[in-house]
């Protein structure tokens, strides 16, 4: 099983050519309103296909995703994906920078995601995406761009959602507002904010170590 987030095309990546990064306002507004949408989906991939494996029948064999697999054709197999959200998710730009519990779920089952919802080139919102019914949670503000949010779990944590998530919000209209924002990641409600008094500039990818 192969989780990812995918857009129809690769245009996606166009955004951040420089010549579109220089634009500003309505013009970089229409680069990105051009672009297809990324949205979190999920593959089966059968990995025992032989020349004795039937055609045109589903070889997914998990009973917990609706994504497909056929065999069309004798080196040929054809996969298609189960998405990995309700329609609610279109409603923030569909989700890009996915985390999980990792140290819980690596490799494993997991139940819920976390991400950004990006509704504009940069993230505008977090969002927590529960697979037993694909409902969302989320974390928004107006004119706040939080980074990539990482998971960490509390000490003695049971559940899989039990900690917090952190991520880097920026505020670009408040000079030296930048602040690591703290969310409870079962509840999705905020807990806390460390303020920074300096402008740190927009980036994608976050890494906190809770042991430091």
């Amino acid at each position: 099983m192969l989780d990812m987030c995918c857009s129809e095309d690769g245009q996606a990546i166009n955004n951040y050519l420089i010549q579109n990064l220089r634009k500003s306002g309505d013009a970089l507004d229409q680069v990105y309103n051009e672009m297809t949408r990324v949205f979190p989906r999920r593959f089966v991939l059968p990995l025992g296909v032989t020349s004795d494996t039937p055609s045109n029948q589903n070889l997914n064999t998990r009973p917990d995703s609706l994504a497909t697999c056929l065999k069309t054709g004798q080196d040929k197999v054809f996969c298609q994906h189960e998405d990995l959200h309700g329609d609610d998710l279109l409603d923030y730009g569909g989700l890009e920078f996915p985390q999980i519990n990792y140290g819980q779920k690596n490799t494993r089952p997991y139940r819920y995601f976390y991400g950004c919802g990006f509704r504009h080139l940069v993230g505008d919102s977090l969002l927590k995406m529960d697979l037993k019914d694909k409902s969302l949670k989320v974390w928004q503000q107006q004119g706040f761009y939080p980074s990539e949010p990482v998971f960490v779990p509390s000490p003695d944590a049971v559940d899989e959602d039990q900690g917090v998530v952190l991520s880097v919000v920026l505020t670009p209209s408040q000079d030296k507002g930048t602040f690591l924002l703290v969310l409870d990641a079962q509840t999705f409600e905020e807990l806390g904010r460390a303020n920074v008094p300096v402008n740190i500039p927009y980036g994608f990818h976050g890494t906190f170590n809770p042991t430091a």
